[in-house]
């Protein structure tokens, strides 16, 4: 799939009658595999993006082609050869990959909000068990970028545009006491000098971290933040974020410390981990 069949694929006819509550869906993610239904990039008004766009496999796909997703993300824009067609202002973009496939892009993986990992011993209790988003890992290289099936059905509005615009506006009059926003940093500072993260930690973790807290106040039916609440966005902020050190580039190699016994360490240690040890590791505020 080229970078060109991309931006296509992701663009949808939208009805005329549509409201800005009505999202509608893209589902399925670019691979290297070669799409058969490509729409004509034609400079067309009733085209444009969906408000939620779910992209499978997405880690699988060609370098070109993750970092034109991380422009569209920076920029909500997207360039075909004849025009440019603009995101809407409530867009979001959910990417579904394998914990053990390859990681994404560096840039685009920082861009990336939170994430939420689920483990397939837990079930699919929303799904039918012959949906076709139930695949072998082995046949995802055949994902597309492929719209629903049937684009005139109504779809009920969970979440509507006006309750996304009370909740941004709820997160910016939440409190944060002096303690929260000392417990806030001492984990950030935490995680950079455990000695199994690789990379450190990025300045757009911790700008995701501080507004993420303050956005699950008012989900929660608070007006100020709780420890509880550090806890959890922590875990939904640098699960996808941090990597584990090789165990030769393990701070404590400097010193003398045994590879065998470093390896041993490292060996089953998970960004999840990391995480449950410096929350265990720093104390909360009372």
């Amino acid at each position: 799939m080229s970078i060109q069949d991309f931006g296509n694929e992701l663009l949808i006819h939208r009805p005329q009658n549509l409201t800005s509550e009505e999202p509608l869906f893209a589902r399925d993610a670019p691979s290297q595999s070669k799409s058969h239904s490509l729409k004509p990039a034609v400079p067309d008004d009733s085209l444009g993006f969906p408000n939620i766009a779910i992209l499978k496999d997405l880690n699988l796909a060609d370098r070109e082609i993750q970092i034109q997703a991380l422009e569209l993300l920076r920029t909500r824009r997207m360039p075909t050869h004849s025009t440019i067609y603009a995101a809407p202002k409530q867009f979001v973009i959910v990417i579904l990959v394998s914990s053990h496939g390859p990681r994404l892009n560096e840039h685009l993986n920082d861009h990336l909000f939170i994430s939420h990992y689920h483990d397939s011993e837990d079930g699919f209790s929303n799904l039918e068990e012959d949906s076709e988003w139930i695949e072998d890992d082995r046949a995802s290289l055949n994902s597309v970028v492929r719209p629903f099936a049937n684009r005139s059905k109504h779809w009920a509005t969970l979440f509507t545009q006006m309750d996304v615009q009370l909740l941004a506006e709820l997160s910016k009059k939440v409190t944060v006491t002096a303690e929260i926003k000392a417990y806030l940093q001492n984990i950030v500072t935490f995680l950079r000098l455990h000695r199994a993260v690789g990379g450190g930690i990025s300045p757009r973790a911790t700008q995701h971290f501080d507004i993420l807290v303050r956005s699950l106040a008012p989900l929660h039916g608070l007006d100020f933040v709780t420890p509880s609440l550090v806890s959890l966005a922590a875990r939904k902020i640098y699960g996808h974020r941090i990597s584990i050190c090789a165990p030769e580039n393990e701070r404590s190699m400097q010193y003398g410390s045994d590879l065998t016994a470093i390896s041993v360490l490292l060996e089953d240690m998970t960004a999840a981990d990391v995480v449950e040890e410096v929350l265990a590791a720093v104390e909360e505020p009372l």
